[in-house]
């Protein structure tokens, strides 16, 4: 398997895209918070171990971190115990600097809001607790040291930790917010989608037909529906399985799509029965549209004889100002289908 292979083989394990980002997000705040903590540090003549002990959480501690996270069985799960170790190293930084205020104050808000951001209040929750439980062992340790000064020195080392890391994080929660509005779109659509055949559900349909009847009430004109069966479909399931069925509704869900404009919606409303709503079609087009349906369908062999041939029964019924729902225009339609099948199939009846 080559490098390229294997990056898509990672990128499908739950959680290792997350984990990617925040190791980016990692490097980049440690990276920042290096400075302020060093020039701290740096004032209370801190010893060198301290500062040896920085330079690995700051440029070590986000690989191992990485690593950590890629190698476990659930690599979402290390990620957030990993977000809580920051937390633990913020609360201890914070205790040795002995509380200096502009650090402290940045590094906690920054902290608790990536984690709010990464997991949600839960998270956060831990990551305050983790927090508080080390800065308090770790501060009493130091003898309850507190520094309320601000060097300018200091202060203009947490500057970009502010700036850069801030906007950082809102450049990649607007990128999430972004993803995640494209694959709301995207579930809203399988959602009004049939689950076997490129054509709008009963859902879809229905909400289409409540939106032109509404549109008809405050304008004048014509619009149809058009109520396709197929003939035969159970006797064809029974002879020759699901299989050759589930062909032919394939088969008749693609001439829709050929027989139908842009603005039309042809739809599954379930089983063999099929719809299409024709905006500001008059009857007379709407039965144009229903014989070039069944001329198509005339030429189809899916079947894998001829003893049952493919054929529809249509029933055209066009919206009347009496027609107060969805239901009662699709039953007009349907009535015009039964009657077309009364007088023998493979025909259309309008009314």
């Amino acid at each position: 398997m080559n490098g390229f292979d294997q990056q898509k083989t990672n990128d499908k394990v739950p959680g290792i895209r997350f984990v990617r980002r925040m190791f980016l997000m990692r490097i980049l705040g440690t990276f920042l918070c290096f400075f302020p903590i060093l020039s701290v540090l740096d004032e209370l003549d801190r010893s060198l171990w301290l500062r040896g002990l920085l330079a690995v959480n700051a440029f070590v501690w986000p690989v191992v971190a990485y690593l950590r996270a890629r190698s476990a069985r659930v690599p979402l799960v290390a990620e957030h115990q990993n977000l809580v170790i920051d937390a633990g190293a913020g609360g201890f930084w914070i205790a040795i600097m002995a509380l200096n205020p502009l650090p402290s104050v940045v590094i906690v808000t920054i902290l608790l809001a990536d984690r709010l951001a990464a997991g949600g209040v839960v998270l956060m929750r831990k990551a305050a607790t983790m927090m508080i439980c080390v800065f308090a062992v770790t501060w009493l340790c130091m003898g309850m040291e507190v520094e309320f000064g601000v060097s300018q020195r200091t202060m203009l080392a947490t500057l970009p930790l502010i700036a850069i890391y801030l906007l950082a994080l809102c450049m990649l929660t607007d990128i999430l917010a972004v993803k995640l509005r494209r694959k709301s779109h995207e579930l809203e659509r399988i959602a009004m989608k049939d689950p076997l055949l490129d054509i709008a559900n009963r859902r879809l349909l229905e909400k289409r037909i409540a939106w032109e009847l509404s549109r008809l009430q405050n304008s004048c004109g014509d619009s149809a529906l058009v109520f396709i069966d197929l003939d035969n479909f159970k006797d064809v399931n029974d002879r020759y399985g699901h299989k050759v069925g589930d062909a032919m509704l394939e088969t008749v869900s693609q001439i829709l799509h050929v027989a139908t404009r842009s603005t039309d919606t042809p739809a599954r409303l379930g089983g063999d029965e099929f719809v299409i709503l024709l905006p500001d079609t008059s009857q007379q087009e709407a039965v144009l549209i229903a014989h070039r349906i069944l001329e198509a369908t005339a030429v189809i062999t899916t079947l894998p004889d001829s003893e049952l041939a493919l054929t529809l029964s249509i029933g055209v019924a066009c919206a009347s100002p009496e027609m107060e729902d969805v239901a009662a225009w699709l039953k007009a339609a349907d009535d015009a289908l039964y009657e077309a099948k009364r007088r023998g199939k493979n025909q259309i009846f309008a009314h």
